[in-house]
């Protein structure tokens, strides 16, 4: 691997003027792509990241993987519109895509929308704190002994939905709940918690 001063020097490179084969084949070969990736994302340049994910997407536009990523860079560098206009079409061939419908998601919570405001093939679950989310964390906990991370009970609804809520969003509903007990409270989402008996 490379020192760090090489490698900025090809983002450096990237970002000039010179064209897209001659910066991915030349100076990017050595390198994984996630490399250039998380670096630019380490250091929140989005707009770097875009252009990279522009000049990915415009070799591989078929990649769904690539097209996610690009809606992604789109709603980093706060361009929602882009972001829905370029997968809305991918939607429409694969409408069981997460990728496409969380990126989707995102741009539409982003601009004040919600998820009635897109013409989805199938209208994908969104989830928000509230009571059902707090009985589903009292009926997983109440026959445990131990307790539970609340990230971990989190985690758990992630294959339900979209989640609209954070591990914290979590932890702050279920402390101001009575049928709960939270153990470091101050730990976040490594928090333990069980059912108050």
């Amino acid at each position: 691997m490379q020192n760090d001063k090489e490698f900025e020097s090809k983002i450096i490179k990237f970002r000039s003027d010179i064209s897209e084969s001659e910066v991915y084949d030349d100076d990017y070969d050595e390198f994984e792509d996630w490399e250039v990736d998380y670096d630019l994302l380490e250091k929140k340049d989005y707009q770097a990241l875009l252009q990279y994910r522009k000049r990915k997407a415009e070799r591989y536009p078929e990649d769904s993987d690539v097209l996610y990523f690009l809606g992604e860079a789109y709603v980093l560098n706060g361009e929602f519109e882009k972001a829905i206009q370029l997968l809305s079409a991918h939607h429409k061939d694969e409408p069981d895509n997460p990728n496409f419908i969380y990126v989707i998601l995102d741009a539409l919570f982003a601009m004040g929308k919600n998820e009635n405001d897109f013409k989805w093939i199938k209208k994908p679950k969104v989830l928000r704190m509230g009571r059902e989310i707090l009985d589903k964390c009292y009926e997983y906990l109440k026959p445990k002994r131990k307790p539970r991370y609340v990230g971990k009970l989190h985690i758990s609804f992630m294959s339900e939905g979209y989640l609209l809520f954070t591990a914290n969003d979590l932890l702050k509903a279920i402390a101001e709940d009575k049928r709960f007990m939270v153990i470091n409270p101050k730990d976040g989402p490594f928090a333990e918690v069980k059912v108050a008996r």
